[in-house]
């Protein structure tokens, strides 16, 4: 579990934006992957006011200091949270493990205490859903103990990270069970990982909920920033939505799998080529549209 350096300019950016607020609970102890110099030349370069921490806290994970002898001096998470303005009495890391000296430990695939519901204003999870087998359960927890108003924000695989942990995901998934359990969409993206940087496509659910194309070798993670409206007695397993939207309009999603001459096409050549080569026919169907499929963009050098 860890901020990369894309993944920290981007909460830079957020929080400027958003005005985040403690107190904040990350999912495992972070390892934040800059120097504390790292973060006031990033915050500059975006013309970001940051609070002064009385003291510099460095990393206490062992993970990380076998990277590399320097990378001892990474900052600790709560260092980083309080150069955004959360006190670091405001900053809470859970997990069912004590390596990192967590300051809750606890399984995440069984209920929080109560105490902690509707307590966090921010609520970040980068790299910890896809490790635990019972999700239905940590999505739970994560609605649950985000305040009203509050924000939260994920960062998880969605392609070639094999056996990383239990899981990799549609961005569906995330879409549909925030917004059946109270929850609106504030920014919700398709990160390719790059070498010098991270590419952030813009997800639409509306359009892209037909199928998403990407080169079959990128290594893609779901990035989804969510706001709490409103709480929900108990929690609602929802439908996936191109299903909802089947039972709607069945011709609407007829329309919106050939939305373009292209697809229309292939629809039509999907018909005449014989069963037996439909697998060599979606391979190449699928090469097409990944070349054809116009997706915006931003990156974030890392």
């Amino acid at each position: 579990m860890g901020l990369t350096s894309a993944n920290l300019k981007f909460i830079l950016k957020k929080s400027k934006k958003y005005k985040f607020k403690g107190p904040v609970m990350t999912f495992g102890n972070q390892d934040i992957y800059a120097y504390e110099d790292d973060i006031k030349k990033w915050a500059k370069n975006e013309n970001i006011f940051l609070k002064s921490p009385r003291v510099i806290l460095y990393s206490t994970s062992g993970d990380v200091s076998k990277i590399n002898k320097e990378a001892k001096k990474y900052i600790h998470a709560k260092t980083f949270f309080e150069f955004i303005g959360i006190n670091k009495n405001n900053y809470y890391d859970i997990d069912k493990f004590p390596f990192d000296k967590p300051r809750i430990i606890h399984d995440l695939q069984y209920p929080i205490d109560s105490k902690f519901h509707n307590f966090f204003n921010l609520v970040i999870d980068s790299g910890t859903l896809e490790h635990i087998f019972d999700i239905r359960s940590v999505m739970e927890n994560i609605v649950r103990i985000t305040k009203r108003g509050g924000f939260v924000l994920q960062f998880i695989p969605a392609q070639n990270f094999l056996n990383h942990g239990f899981y990799q995901f549609s961005p569906t998934l995330f879409y549909d069970f925030y917004t059946s359990n109270g929850f609106e969409i504030i920014e919700s993206y398709i990160v390719e990982v790059r070498g010098n940087k991270d590419r952030f496509y813009y997800y639409n659910q509306k359009k892209d909920y037909t199928g998403v194309f990407f080169n079959s070798g990128s290594r893609l993670v779901n990035c989804f920033l969510v706001r709490k409206k409103s709480d929900v007695k108990k929690i609602v397993l929802p439908d996936q939505y191109f299903y909802k939207m089947l039972i709607r309009n069945p011709n609407a999603v007829k329309e919106d799998f050939n939305r373009s001459a292209l697809d229309k096409s292939i629809s039509y050549l999907r018909s005449i080529i014989p069963i037996k080569y439909h697998g060599l026919f979606f391979s190449f169907w699928q090469l097409i549209k990944t070349k054809s499929s116009r997706k915006k963009y931003f990156d974030i050098e890392k």
